[in-house]
């Protein structure tokens, strides 16, 4: 009798082991952490970049030791220009880009020398280095847009005139002619520039604006300063 209550009792242990075994939950897999590396850092590479720009824009200029009036004292002008900037990636980010910008710049009066004399016909020449940065949350497709500075040396030439003046106009022209004699001169300083650029897949549309502060050389025009503005149409070429 004993034997069969043990066998029983041994039995139901068992019985309710097996059962509390069954309801347990499967383990559950061991998930694997998967790392995501940032889009700017598994993105392909940015190429390094040439753009090319033609620049039309104005130009006010302030210049020291001239004749009162006529515009060489104080003056606007129209301005064109080509520009050139060859920009390399920086390490780690594809929105950022550096290198060299050179610009030539020419003015010559509120007509650029068409039916009027001017006081101040000029070349100017600049090169600097320039850095890039892209907006990426402006982008859309192959359109980009861009902000650029540029910082550097300025050179210019400058060929003194008649004046802001007609052609035809007589008054002061004694003086004006003495003052166009003596004015030529060389000049070199600084230059700093923005611009802002949208380009549709190579085709580059945008505006900028320079400051130039020049010292002549061997002159009474001892400083001149220019402020300018222009509009700027060329293509943007991946290398």
């Amino acid at each position: 009798m004993r034997s069969a209550w043990a066998r029983g009792v041994f039995l139901s242990v068992v019985s309710a082991a097996s059962a509390a075994s069954a309801q347990r939950p499967p383990d559950r897999p061991q998930q694997a952490v998967l790392m995501i590396e940032p889009m700017i850092l598994r993105s392909p590479r940015e190429q390094p970049h040439l753009t090319l720009a033609a620049t039309f824009g104005a130009l006010d200029q302030a210049t020291t030791g001239t004749l009162a009036g006529y515009g060489y004292d104080h003056g606007a002008a129209m301005s064109l220009g080509l520009n050139a900037r060859l920009v390399f990636p920086l390490e780690g980010c594809r929105c950022m880009t550096h290198g060299v910008d050179a610009n030539v710049l020419w003015t010559d009066g509120a007509t650029l020398g068409a039916g009027a004399s001017s006081a101040w016909e000029r070349g100017i020449i600049d090169l600097g280095y320039a850095f890039r940065v892209e907006l990426p949350c402006m982008r859309s497709g192959t359109r980009r847009w861009w902000v650029t500075g540029t910082l550097g040396l300025s050179g210019q030439l400058a060929d003194a005139g008649l004046g802001d003046v007609s052609a035809s106009e007589t008054a002061g022209l004694n003086e004006r002619t003495a003052a166009g004699a003596r004015y030529d001169h060389l000049a070199l300083g600084w230059h700093f520039g923005a611009s802002m650029e949208v380009v549709f897949d190579k085709t580059l549309v945008g505006f900028g604006v320079d400051l130039r502060d020049l010292r002549g050389l061997d002159t009474d025009q001892a400083r001149t300063f220019l402020l300018g503005a222009n509009l700027r149409v060329g293509v943007d070429l991946g290398l």
